[in-house]
């Protein structure tokens, strides 16, 4: 194929960090849990102990899938990480494969790349090998650390061999659904979309126990039970055929579309801008109304999901010894800390599309008018914020309806609102962060997505890891205190609120004698 080792050689060389770094975070997540389980469950008694809290109760199989095997070592590992591995690996399928193949298209450089002979499916290909090397990588990381912590070696290749697999194949989605948009930006849309939907169908489906698992790659890790005496073969069968066939797909698009284009046209805007957007707040506003409506419906989704689950996940709790109430307090810190952090994703996103604006020249664009670079940062400011809060206050009323859905009870409704909201002044700062390092750079603003990430780690694994109090400290969503279980700091929400009210100030000082990267 002409030109593809060359094409993979600039793939590989333009982004190591992108490759090598989601393949060690994966593992570094892996192999922290597992020695922190070997800790906890050094005995075989209590290992039976483990397994016997979860028999007969469904909540967990909805949140992280099934558990099974549940009295030896590695299948407590399987069902710890389920959650973050049924969240991560797909979603850095998606990017990477994304990033490699479209992006590269948008930004203008794959023309310069192809002006000399070059195969026609040469970039997809180059792009897509690039995006497996990472999945690659995580199986091989994820394989010498499980068997450095003394877990079986057949169960932790087996593992990390599903985790792999897992990765390919919505690696195999984001190639697919790439090719068939016009932007990245609608590729990430439809491509998150399609994990959306698997996931809550895979959580369905486990949460009524229906013998459908065939059917969901989400499911098919846990039915590749890695630690079982006789493991099936058949989810490999199907991660190996599912992955095949959405290749072959994305390259008969690939092979038969324009260079540039897709089989999902953009919808061409009006001649004439409304006559109301006649301010940057109402431009930006409108701009944005796409993408914030999609992750408000999105993230209201999965809150009442998790909102309805939470009192099955507190008789879980119940069963191991624990008081209702603090179950009940204790799952729902979780629900309504991600439902911040889904904000405060929301924010980061909308910010990195603000940078890819200016990169693109269309912010030199609006400001070569009579607009004043305070008016239109501050407005930036005012819209990206707004939306995080919107998307904070739709998924506290969708917690609150799954709530009072859940335990048959109305008056739960308001105890998830309540809970979600007092995290608005993390979700605040957490926008304003992302917005002040992009007053610094556009490209700088990638860094906010590690407070995110942070975030996620110490709201789902800090106990379980036995984080240092330091290191919780280090989330935003921990300053003022865990919402419900633990009581809400005043003094630390106002001073939260202060500092983002300061570094929003920095920011636009900042941006205003910055030079713009295009326009």
């Amino acid at each position: 194929m002409t030109g593809y080792w060359r094409l993979l050689a600039v793939s590989l060389r333009t982004a190591p960090a992108q490759i090598l770094g989601w393949s060690v975070a994966v593992t570094v997540l892996v192999a922290s849990t597992a020695s922190t389980l070997n800790g906890m469950y050094p005995d075989q008694a209590g290992r039976d102990a483990y397994a016997a809290a979860y028999v007969g109760t469904q909540s967990s199989a909805a949140l992280q899938g099934r558990g099974y095997d549940l009295s030896s070592l590695g299948g407590i590992l399987s069902n710890e990480m389920g959650y973050l591995a049924l969240l991560m690996a797909p979603l850095i399928g998606l990017h990477l494969a994304i990033r490699f193949t479209r992006s590269v298209e948008d930004t203008g450089r794959l023309d310069i790349l192809t002006a000399g002979p070059v195969h026609r499916l040469a970039p997809a290909t180059a792009g897509l090998t690039a995006a497996a090397t990472s999945a690659v990588l995580t199986v091989l990381f994820t394989a010498v650390a499980l068997i450095a912590l003394d877990y079986p070696v057949a169960g932790s290749l087996r593992y990390a061999g599903g985790l792999g697999a897992l990765m390919l194949t919505f690696t195999a989605v984001g190639a697919l659904v790439a090719q068939c948009c016009r932007d990245a930006r609608t590729a990430y849309v439809l491509g998150i979309a399609c994990w959306m939907g698997s996931y809550l169908g895979r959580a369905v489906v486990d949460a009524r126990g229906v013998n459908v698992v065939w059917a969901n790659p989400e499911s098919w890790l846990a039915e590749v039970r890695p630690f079982a005496a006789e493991p099936p073969l058949w989810p490999w069968l199907t991660f190996a055929a599912t992955t095949a066939v959405l290749l072959l797909g994305a390259a008969t698009v690939a092979a038969r579309r324009d260079q540039g284009g897709g089989l999902i046209p953009p919808r061409p805007g009006p001649a004439v801008a409304a006559s109301w957007i006649t301010t940057p707040l109402r431009l930006l506003a409108r701009l944005t109304v796409g993408v914030g409506v999609g992750w408000v419906v999105a993230a209201s989704l999965f809150a009442f999901a998790f909102g309805y689950l939470t009192q099955q996940m507190s008789d879980l709790g119940a069963a191991a010894g624990a008081e209702r109430d603090t179950g009940v307090n204790a799952t729902l810190t979780i629900f309504v800390q991600m439902n911040a952090l889904l904000a405060g994703a929301a924010a980061t996103q909308l910010t990195q599309w603000l940078g890819a604006e200016e990169n693109a020249g269309r912010v030199g664009y609006a400001l070569a008018g009579p607009v004043s670079r305070r008016r239109w940062w501050a407005s930036a400011t005012a819209v990206i914020t707004a939306w995080s809060l919107i998307l904070l206050v739709c998924t506290s009323v969708g917690t609150g309806l799954g709530l009072a859905a859940g335990f048959g009870d109305p008056g739960y409704l308001g105890n998830g609102v309540t809970d979600t909201l007092a995290y608005g002044p993390a979700v605040v700062l957490l926008a304003v962060t992302a917005l002040a390092l992009h007053s610094v750079s556009p490209r700088a603003v990638a860094v906010a997505w590690l407070a995110i990430g942070w975030g996620i780690i110490v709201c789902l694994r800090a106990d379980l890891l036995d984080l240092p109090e330091w290191a919780r400290r280090l989330s935003p969503m921990q300053w003022m205190g865990a919402v419900p279980r633990d009581a809400w700091h005043r003094p630390a929400a106002l001073g939260m609120t202060l500092l983002a009210v300061a570094l929003a100030l920095a920011a636009t000082l900042v941006y205003q004698r910055r030079d713009l990267r295009a326009g």
